[in-house]
């Protein structure tokens, strides 16, 4: 199978990349600059530029796929979410992906599915109520941004692709992301409770992302959003304990909402305080087995990995 990976620098990128060319995949990855640090990159695996902001595309990327898994994307829980900010999250996203269905659509040959990233920041705080697919989207900053963005990646369909909307939770990894940026303060007994800690964090383990593709590359029939949490969504209280338990540290300390919200504005507001108690329901119907479905075995798994590579 050949399959175009964007956002291929980002944590799922890669480790996508690793278990595709692992499998003997043929993985092309889209990427704005040289990857000049790579070490021994698979042999598989070819890089090929591009730059949606100019319009430029390597066009020999986009020849002889079997799909496309789209991850770019600028963070969106770095920094405040000033007016170009927001300019910048919307680009990365929306702009970027009508640029890439339009260099798609122009190739000589269609691939069979179109696999996008999305997040579950589209369904709003919910507070304790279960999420699943159906939930209608928010219309705060992050539901319009995630609608359009789903929206452009379904103009696929009218080619007869199978297009899939992995609305991503919490990635856990202690390498990079939201638990490798707490894992320092945790481990100096310095982790904090943000807000009231009532708030729903519906996480996922990175290997259980990587599993869930690899099972959707195999359901040709599943198409549409998909939750990619973990079954078991936590308060954010539970969180920070359970991490703390791992790392056998006390977590005492508290940050006031307010706190949160003069410290990083909207962006706190909507990522570290809202609520949104996930359930990945079309994939459990269909028979997916999370490897990490509990937060002590997906944070332990994380710590152990970390303390054996260093």
């Amino acid at each position: 199978m050949r399959v175009l990976i964007t956002g291929a620098n980002g944590m799922v990128g890669q480790a996508l990349e690793r278990s595709l060319t692992a499998e003997g995949h043929q993985v092309n990855c889209l990427v704005r600059r040289p990857r000049l640090q790579r070490v021994a990159p698979p042999p598989q695996s070819q890089d090929y530029a591009w730059d949606p902001d100019r319009g430029t595309i390597d066009p020999d990327a986009l020849e002889g796929l079997d799909g496309v898994i789209h991850l770019a994307g600028a963070n969106i829980a770095q920094g405040r979410w000033t007016s170009r900010r927001k300019q910048q999250l919307r680009s990365s996203r929306v702009e970027a992906t009508t640029f890439l269905v339009k260099a798609l659509r122009n190739a000589s040959t269609r691939p069979d599915f179109f696999l996008t990233a999305s997040a579950i920041g589209i369904y709003g705080d919910q507070s304790d109520r279960e999420i699943v697919e159906t939930h209608p989207a928010a219309d705060d900053f992050l539901g319009t941004l995630g609608q359009d963005w789903e929206k452009a990646s379904a103009v696929m369909e009218q080619d007869g692709v199978r297009v899939v909307a992995l609305r991503l939770g919490m990635v856990l990894s202690s390498h990079r992301g939201a638990l490798a940026t707490m894992l320092p303060a945790f481990r100096w007994g310095l982790g904090a409770i943000l807000g009231s800690g009532s708030q729903y964090v519906s996480w996922v383990s990175l290997e259980d992302v990587v599993g869930c593709v690899r099972f959707l590359l195999e359901q040709p029939r599943l198409r549409g959003p998909i939750n990619v949490t973990a079954p078991e969504p936590v308060t954010f209280k539970t969180f920070a304990h359970t991490l703390g338990g791992v790392l056998h540290r006390p977590v005492w300390m508290r940050i006031p909402s307010l706190g949160v919200r003069f410290l990083f504005g909207e962006m706190g507001q909507a990522v570290l305080l809202s609520s949104c108690r996930v359930l990945p329901q079309r994939l459990l119907d269909h028979g997916f087995v999370f490897h990490h479905a509990s937060l002590p075995a997906a944070l332990n798994a994380c710590v152990n990995e970390r303390e054996q590579r260093s």
